[in-house]
């Protein structure tokens, strides 16, 4: 089972890229297939939506905007039964893409993931917030760790990895970010961290506070000690750089969210990310022609990678030589 790009598929992944900057396309769409969850965050509503008003058929989306990045993303994805399908009908499409899927992991059985790598999921990102079972509190899906530490361990010493922890540096979690790191390391896969925002339901209690701040700088700047140590942290200096600026100001300006990235809703709706209005239906949306809301509201992953300054080392750990 393939698991890894191969020499012609990362030259394909160059000139895509390439494509899609000059064309002034988004370079990652994220569909989110369904807003239904049966995780119980407290800084997300979704887990209260219902509404199964969904798209069975993404592949004219990605046609439109013909991304280098397509990422399936919820709400829960996998609580689409036909997920395997979907990936598959973008898969099929010609022209080359990356395709991710973003999950709590709950229902990553082996099978499920063998049917989604098999399908053409290039990489798994399981949101893991804590090391250990308060990762089942936190999302109050309770064994959820157990099974993850049973189940991705099991499968990457067969060979297959395609996995990689999504997680948030806030305040609740920031003396876990080492545990979490060497964590994955010991599992034998990647790290990307994201920051914290409260653009879904308002919830300000897990920002860093000024009496935290210079805590947090500190596990900020150990962390970057263990990307050199470990390797296995994919998020680049700029980020742990900034985010302690981001919780102090609440602000950072440069997103390019709606230009280099995209959101399409269960129903087609354009958002130029997860957390902002919908703008448009996908149909009539111009990504070249859109002036973006300009948003510094977050410091997301999605915004504060491609915004990172591409230093030699930066491009060394985006090339994998580092």
């Amino acid at each position: 089972m393939k698991i890894a790009l191969s020499p012609l598929e990362k030259l394909r992944a160059a000139g895509k890229f390439l494509d899609v900057t000059f064309n002034k396309r988004p370079l990652t769409v994220s569909i989110e297939v369904t807003k239904r969850c049966n995780a119980r965050c407290d800084f997300c509503d979704y887990w209260k939506i219902s509404d199964r008003d969904e798209m069975t058929d993404f592949t004219d989306v990605v046609r439109r905007f013909d991304p280098l990045v397509v990422v399936f993303t919820g709400g829960e994805p996998m609580l689409r039964r036909d997920l395997v399908p979907l990936v598959k009908q973008i898969k099929d499409l010609p022209g080359f893409r990356y395709i991710t899927v973003l999950t709590h992991g709950g229902f990553l059985t082996e099978a499920r993931i063998r049917e989604l790598v098999d399908a053409g999921v290039n990489q798994i990102n399981i949101s893991m917030n804590y090391p250990d079972a308060r990762q089942d509190q936190e999302r109050g899906i309770p064994g959820l760790f157990e099974r993850l530490e049973k189940t991705i361990p099991r499968m990457v010493a067969e060979g297959l990895n395609v996995f990689t922890f999504a997680s948030m540096l806030m305040v609740d979690n920031m003396h876990d970010a080492e545990p979490l790191i060497r964590l994955a390391h010991s599992w034998g896969i990647n790290i990307a961290f994201s920051g914290y925002n409260d653009l879904k339901n308002g919830n300000q209690k897990h920002f860093v506070s000024s009496e935290q701040m210079a805590a947090f700088k500190a596990v900020c700047r150990r962390i970057v000690k263990l990307k050199r140590e470990l390797g296995n942290v994919m998020t680049s200096d700029y980020f742990f750089e900034t985010l302690p600026e981001f919780y102090e100001k609440r602000k950072i300006d440069g997103c390019e969210a709606g230009k280099i990235m995209i959101h399409v809703t269960p129903k087609g709706m354009v958002q130029p990310c997860a957390e902002l209005p919908a703008v448009a239906h996908y149909s009539e949306f111009i990504p070249g022609a859109y002036e973006g809301p300009n948003c510094g509201a977050c410091f997301d992953a999605c915004r504060a990678e491609p915004q990172a300054p591409i230093t030699l080392r930066r491009l060394g750990e985006l090339t994998g030589v580092l």
